[in-house]
Formats: structure tokens, sequence, C-alpha cells
């Protein structure tokens, strides 16, 4: 059957083949190599995004917990659940201490395993501020 087929078929085939070669087996090593890559990097974010682990030192949240803690800092603590898993925190503080309550929101998430969800809304009240926030805990 080689034989009925000319010649210069069977170098375009040869061609053909050889094209095909030299073009997927790099495109076939490049995508395994960069699935390599890929899971290696997804598994390395999925340990920095571990919440839970043993390096986190975070506690889990309770309501009565956090309201004794955040008493020791500010002037009034109130912590309502709401619906979702998720609770409306209502500090109220004096003016001056603001900066307390900006440094307390940027350790919540490192002193209990929560997140402040929403936005936090500010009142003023007198000469103290009321704020209030939602927290979930994870």
């Amino acid at each position: 059957m080689l034989k009925k087929i000319s010649p210069m078929t069977k170098i375009w085939f040869v061609i053909s083949l050889l094209i095909l070669f030299l073009w997927s087996i790099p495109t076939m090593v490049s995508y395994y190599k960069n699935k390599k890559l890929y899971e290696n990097r997804v598994e390395q974010l999925n340990r920095l995004d571990q919440r839970t682990g043993g390096h986190l030192d975070a506690k889990p949240f309770h309501s009565e917990v956090f309201k004794v803690d955040a008493e020791n800092y500010f002037n009034n603590v109130k912590v309502m659940s709401v619906q979702n898993n998720a609770y409306e925190v209502i500090i109220t503080i004096n003016k001056e201490k603001i900066a307390d309550f900006h440094t307390f929101l940027e350790n919540i998430s490192l002193n209990y395993a929560v997140n402040v969800n929403d936005n936090i809304d500010y009142e003023e009240v007198n000469k103290s501020m009321r704020i209030k926030m939602v927290i979930k805990p994870y």
C-alpha cells in the first residue's frame, strides 16, 4: 500500500508528524510543569490560610467571654445575637480613646476566631462615641 502513495505525500506526512511532535511534546511538558507549580502554590496558600491552626492563639468566640474582655478596655459593651450566626456589638467609649478602639479592632481577629462584617457605624453621643459593628465567628 505504501508503494502506491507518491513520495511527495510521504514526505509531507513525515513533516507533518514531525511538526506535530515538536509542538505537542513541549506543550505537554509545559502543561505538567505549570500544573505542578499551581498545586504547590495552592498547597502553600492553604497552609497560610489555616485560621485555626496551631500557630494562632485565637480563642473560639463566646459572647459572654468577649463582652467581659471588651469591658476591660471600654465603658460599656453590649453583645446581641442576630441572624446567620452573627453578633451585633455596641461599644461606648470616650472620644479620646478612639485610638484604643482602633487597636482593639486591629487585634480582634488575632484574639478571637471572628470576622468583622458589614460597616462599622460611629455615632457621637455627648462626649462619647457609640460604635456598632457586626462580627461573625468562623
